[in-house]
This record gives structure tokens, C-alpha cells and sequence, in this order.
């Protein structure tokens, strides 16, 4: 295993038991979440997913599952709707999860094509999706 894989997977178990605390999680919890972070990683590792990518996207979902969850509990009185909390948490670690997402993917591509352009040694793109490249422009 690489130096650099070694780092994905010691931030994804980070990752995992940071998400749990922040859901004010202890005891148990805390090693399940380091579990579930070290699984990820493994997995990010295995499938060769750029780790800055894997964790971007797993951080939005985590923060975007937490607002979910806080504004239902700033609104419900104590322990008066866990089934709220959850649902909300869920409906907004999807949204965020996919929104995250895509501006990752699409600030990764962007940087692919930079480094592309200047390695052919053509301009870098410009704004507009142009590469330079006539057969991909049209």
C-alpha cells in the first residue's frame, strides 16, 4: 500500500468518527463509525477514487446530513420526533451528497482538461468550455 493510500484510509476513519460525534454519538458508536470510515477507504483505495474527490463528497454528505437533522431538531421539542430528525437527515445527505458531487466532478474535469491542454502544449481552456482543440469544439 502507497503512502497516499495510507493517508486516504487514516482520513476516512477520521472522517468516520468525526461524523459521529458530530451527531453527539459515544460509547459504541464511536468505534462503528471509525469502522464504517475505514471501510470507505478501503473502498475509495480499491476502486482507485482520487481521495480528494471521495472525501469532498463524503464531508458534504456528512455536514448536509447533520443540517438536515439540526433544523428538525430546532424545531420539534425534545425527543419528540427522532423519525423527523432521521428523515430529514437522510433527504438532505442525498441532496448534498449529489450536489457536492457534481461541482466536485465538474471542478475535477475542468482541472483534467487544464493540465491536458498545457501537457499537449496547447493554451489552457478559457471560459466557455473551449480546449482548443477544433475536433472537440462545436
Amino acid at each position: 500500500m502507497r503512502a497516499q493510500d495510507t493517508f486516504t484510509v487514516i482520513a476516512a476513519i477520521a472522517l468516520g468518527i468525526v461524523s459521529v460525534l458530530l451527531f453527539g454519538a459515544e460509547g459504541v458508536w464511536i468505534i462503528v463509525g471509525a469502522v464504517a470510515g475505514l471501510a470507505f477507504g478501503l473502498a475509495v483505495v480499491a476502486l482507485r477514487i482520487r481521495a480528494v474527490v471521495a472525501l469532498s463528497v463524503a464531508l458534504g454528505t456528512v455536514i448536509g446530513a447533520l443540517l438536515g437533522s439540526s433544523i428538525v431538531h430546532a424545531l420539534c421539542l425534545p425527543s419528540s420526533c427522532p423519525a423527523a430528525e432521521t428523515g430529514a437527515a437522510v433527504v438532505t445527505a442525498i441532496g448534498a451528497f449529489v450536489g457536492v458531487g457534481l461541482v466536485v466532478a465538474l471542478a475535477t474535469r475542468s482541472f483534467d482538461e487544464h493540465r491536458e491542454a498545457v501537457a499537449a502544449g496547447r493554451p489552457p481552456p478559457t471560459p466557455g468550455c473551449e480546449t482548443g482543440d477544433p475536433a472537440n469544439d462545436s
